[in-house]
């Protein structure tokens, strides 16, 4: 359920201009097990996407932001900072990407708060351990993993489907396939760490934003339903 999870926020990603949706997350066994917003502004040459995910906390106190600021360039969406927030019961983790284009590498700092243990605990008036860390990226993307979707037209061109890489994805794998589906899109991640994959299919509204995602792993829970609230197709 936690890559599952972690797989919802990646996806609602493509838009145009200034706006708000607002999404509903459930599963056929289940019903619906969460929330999610999106907001985005754009000028002419900038962009700004802040997404906000809340899961149902009788299932799992899971929640998720992510933020992505960078320009536009010729279409094309440039990330150049990307920040992934997941908090999981007491837990939180914060990644930080500084995309540097020049010297084509990304800046990867990462803050952990996790609760102590009980017995820890009791011998400190802190409740959580702290820890930062840095990482330079030197196999570098000009994607994370909102721009993946957004530049999803460009990065294909002629072709239906090939090989990308991104940043933010589960772990930062990089082994990712790309496939055009009429008005769709779908990227298919392989964590090579965990033996297994799961896929996500996105469906685009004529405004420019995500009417429908489609989220498929292996798992006894089934499929991920991702739907916009009040959007009919028309």
């Amino acid at each position: 359920m936690k890559s599952i999870l972690m797989s919802i926020v990646f996806a609602i990603t493509a838009f145009a201009g200034d706006n708000l949706a607002k999404y509903d997350i459930s599963m056929k066994m289940l019903g619906e097990i969460g929330q999610s917003t999106l907001t985005i502004s754009t000028t002419e040459n900038t962009y700004k996407i802040k997404m906000h995910l809340q899961m149902d906390k009788s299932l799992s106190d899971v929640e998720h932001s992510y933020e992505s600021y960078g320009t536009i360039t010729d279409g094309v969406y440039k990330p150049e900072r990307f920040v992934k927030y997941v908090r999981e019961g007491d837990d939180e983790i914060t990644n930080y990407y500084i995309f540097d284009y020049e010297k084509q590498t990304i800046q990867k700092y990462t803050t952990k708060k996790i609760s102590k243990s009980l017995l820890g605990g009791l011998f400190s008036s802190d409740d959580k351990v702290v820890t930062e860390s840095f990482e330079l990226l030197t196999d570098f993307t000009p994607n994370d993993t909102m721009t993946t979707f957004l530049n999803a037209e460009h990065l294909l061109g002629e072709r239906n489907e090939m090989v990308v890489t991104s940043v933010g994805f589960r772990k930062d794998e990089r082994n990712i396939s790309l496939h055009r589906f009429k008005d769709a899109y779908r990227v298919k991640v392989v964590d090579r760490d965990e033996n297994d994959d799961y896929s996500i299919m996105v469906a685009v509204s004529p405004d420019g934003m995500v009417r429908k995602i489609l989220i498929q792993e292996y798992t006894m829970l089934g499929t991920i339903d991702v739907a916009r609230n009040g959007y009919t197709d028309r």
